[in-house]
């Protein structure tokens, strides 16, 4: 059976789903002649629970650079960081796109520029909600925007996303159909009802 069997949409979250913060971060950090600085921000932002990443907190360095890098390096590191799309997202959400209404539910505010600058706009997305600062995933509130916007019920929507904490648990609290994207092959032992993949492609030899 397929892992999207009896859903009729596919969710997506955005950061470290969608866009490769990691690659951006490297980017960055070499522009600026900084290397260390991938390693403070891997130190300080992936989340671990019993020994295990379940989440990783890239977004951090936009809203608080210099708790990882000197204080003249900010302003060049920003204006270097692009973090790139995966290479299987475009192939992915053109394929699925095709066969099933497709949207996304982000926590980061400035979703929709980092949408339209990819080209990743309404013509990809039936829907695309960005989350209220005061209602974030995992709070399963966060999810209804996309429920409504898809006018369908939470079991029927697959949605996808890197987070154990804000995606997996989220949309498994919300009633949602999870499926957790472990890009880096996290050891984290997956909870009944929740599907793991290793890239987006996946998706699309199993519907």
């Amino acid at each position: 059976m397929s892992m999207l069997t009896g859903a009729h949409a596919v969710a997506f979250d955005l950061d470290d789903t969608l866009t490769d913060w990691y690659t951006g971060i490297q980017r960055a950090a070499a522009a600026v002649d900084a290397p260390e600085i991938v390693d403070c921000i891997r130190a300080e932002t992936w989340v671990r629970q019993t020994g295990v990443v379940v989440d990783r907190h890239h977004w951090r360095v936009l809203h608080e650079p210099e708790t990882f890098m000197a204080a003249e390096l900010v302003d060049p590191f920003l204006a270097a960081l692009d973090p790139p799309l995966f290479d299987d997202v475009v192939p992915a959400l053109e394929t699925l796109g095709a066969r099933l209404p497709l949207a996304l539910l982000t926590n980061n505010p400035f979703g929709a520029d980092v949408l339209n600058r990819h080209g990743l706009d309404a013509d990809v997305f039936q829907c695309v909600a960005i989350a209220d600062p005061l209602v974030r995933k995992p709070d399963p509130l966060a999810f209804a925007p996309v429920i409504d916007g898809l006018a369908l019920e939470p079991g029927e929507i697959a949605y996808i996303g890197d987070s154990v904490l804000a995606d997996v648990d989220g949309a498994l609290a919300a009633g949602l159909r999870p499926v957790w994207l472990d890009r880096w092959r996290d050891e984290w032992p997956i909870p009944y009802g929740v599907v793991r993949i290793g890239s987006l492609l996946e998706l699309l030899e199993q519907c």
